[in-house]
C-alpha cells in the first residue's frame, strides 16, 4: 500500500494512493467538488493507483482519538439512554 500527497504550490498539490478506503474518497469528492478535483488517472488504468489534482489545504493528518476508559463508559451511557429516549417517543 502506498499513499502520497506533493505540494505543487500553495494551492494544489497530486495525490495517489492504491488503497480502497482513498480510492472512494476521492471519487465522493470529486462528484461534490467537480471543479476543484480533478482525477487524472484512475486504479483501471493505473496499476490500482487514483492520481489527481487536490487543493493541498485538504491535506490534513490526525493522530487517532485515545480515550480514557472512564469517557468510554459515559459514552456508553449516554448511548444506551439515547435509545432508551428514542424507542419511548417512537412507539
Amino acid at each position: 500500500m502506498e499513499t502520497c500527497f506533493n505540494y505543487t504550490d500553495r494551492e494544489h498539490g497530486f495525490f495517489s494512493s492504491d488503497e480502497r478506503k482513498f480510492i472512494n474518497k476521492v471519487r465522493k469528492l470529486k462528484e461534490k467538488y467537480p471543479e476543484q478535483v480533478r482525477i487524472i488517472a484512475e486504479p483501471e488504468d493505473n496499476d490500482g493507483c487514483i492520481y489527481c489534482e487536490l487543493p493541498s489545504a485538504w491535506l490534513k493528518i490526525v493522530p487517532k482519538k485515545v480515550l480514557t476508559e472512564e469517557h468510554k463508559q459515559k459514552l456508553m451511557a449516554n448511548s444506551k439512554l439515547f435509545q432508551r429516549k428514542f424507542l419511548e417517543h417512537d412507539c
